[in-house]
């Protein structure tokens, strides 16, 4: 697998993968910790050049 295409998204616990792109799983951590609202989870995932979310937003 190409490391250059891989990134990551955060998926909420109340909402569908966040449309936003990270470079690093800490990147992903860091901003998801500051959205966070109380009660909410997320999970961050990695995900690669077939990116559902992303494909979606280049058409």
């Amino acid at each position: 697998m190409d490391r250059k295409t891989l990134h990551y998204h955060i998926r909420w616990s109340s909402a569908s993968l966040y449309w936003q792109r990270f470079k690093t799983h800490a990147e992903a951590n860091v901003r998801a910790t500051q959205l966070m609202r109380p009660g909410e989870t997320y999970t961050i995932e990695e995900l690669d050049a077939d990116c559902p979310r992303c494909l979606e937003i280049v058409k």
